[in-house]
């Protein structure tokens, strides 16, 4: 795993970040959000997922297909802390709500707040037994210790030799998962154990670690965070830890600017996530203003603005984002009779509906 890139590159994408991200963003988490919780950072062995279909398009909630440019320059929509996973087979949503159960009962049998740092390792040292664990891992210092691939274990492994994390359990009697030892979980009696126990405890990392779609995620409009919301209905936490739940957050942010003038528009407000998916879709493969195959949007001296220029333009944040989702070609000599151009295109897309 590469841990640092070229320093121009960085500054760009640092650039690109700053632009894309301006201040703090809403007080939303895309970890806990309303009833659902995703734990795919705290390693739950949700395997064999896939984020994009051999098409090139990203595979959505219920397997919708989702076309538009990743306009993310740090990573695409796919949980980062999942990479490993992917590569083994899926334990599947039963075998992990065993363990989940499992674990909320010994946590709460041997656990004391009022003496975390002797009952903690009591713990995770009785659930270790319980479960056949067996997993250690060699990276337990240095910056190689802050990413999961530096702990990837090499060839077939069986029962209790993947890496997982003994704290992630039920944190109430109504089966929302999460970590056990978190200051906020009913179990914790309000003291963070994260930083004495478990699988990144020696990282310091649990207090801190975020995928990017959650970073993306703070960033959506009411409108988007509406849709975000109808789509998620009904899912359980394990569909919800799933990288579908990611590409959705990149698609509404991709199509932001687009679900803002929906709800200003009458009865285009509320469009179910696969009405509207059929009318992105189109706008992707339909739109006219696209680059040349040729031409790299992050390449100068081609003519082309790219993702920079783009994001420089003075006009909304979620319109910029939306034409880089596009695969927008838009020329710096005539970029406001092309942007006019553009916008009038959308308009009369968006009123067929």
């Amino acid at each position: 795993m590469e841990l640092s890139l070229p320093v121009e590159q960085e500054r760009e994408i640092e650039a690109i970040e700053a632009l894309q991200r301006p201040g703090p963003g809403a007080a939303v988490s895309l970890c806990r959000h309303r009833a659902l919780s995703c734990v795919r950072c705290c390693l739950p062995h949700i395997g064999g997922d896939t984020h994009r279909a051999p098409s090139g398009a990203w595979i959505g909630p219920g397997g919708l297909l989702l076309r538009f440019e990743n306009f993310n320059p740090r990573h695409d929509p796919r949980i980062e802390a999942s990479g490993y996973e992917d590569a083994f087979a899926d334990v599947g949503r039963e075998e992990m709500e065993r363990r989940f159960a499992r674990r909320r009962r010994l946590f709460l049998e041997i656990y004391d707040p009022r003496r975390p740092l002797e009952s903690l390792p009591r713990y995770m040292k009785a659930i270790a037994g319980a479960e056949g664990y067996r997993y250690r891992h060699p990276a337990s210092s240095g910056p190689a210790s802050l990413h999961v691939g530096g702990s990837l274990p090499a060839g077939p492994r069986g029962r209790g030799e993947l890496p997982e994390c003994q704290l992630l359990g039920f944190t109430d009697e109504g089966g929302r998962p999460g970590c056990l030892a978190h200051p906020l979980a009913e179990t914790s009696g309000g003291h963070d154990g994260r930083l004495l126990a478990g699988f990144f405890h020696h990282t310091g990392c649990c207090d801190c670690v975020e995928c990017e779609a959650g970073r993306e995620f703070r960033y959506l409009s009411p409108s988007a965070l509406g849709m975000f919301d109808r789509a998620v209905e009904g899912l359980s936490w394990y569909e919800y830890s799933r990288h579908a739940t990611s590409v959705l957050v990149y698609y509404l942010r991709a199509f932001d600017h687009l679900l803002v003038r929906m709800n200003e528009a009458a009865g285009l407000g509320r469009l179910p996530l696969r009405q509207l998916a059929s009318f992105t879709n189109a706008l992707y493969d339909d739109w006219p203003f696209q680059r040349p195959g040729a031409a790299v949007p992050g390449t100068p001296g081609m003519g082309f603005m790219n993702t920079l220029d783009l994001l420089r333009t003075p006009i909304p944040l979620p319109e910029r984002i939306l034409y880089i989702a596009l695969r927008t070609g838009f020329r710096a000599d005539t970029f406001g009779a092309q942007l006019g151009r553009a916008r009038e295109w959308i308009m009369r897309r968006m009123e067929r509906l």
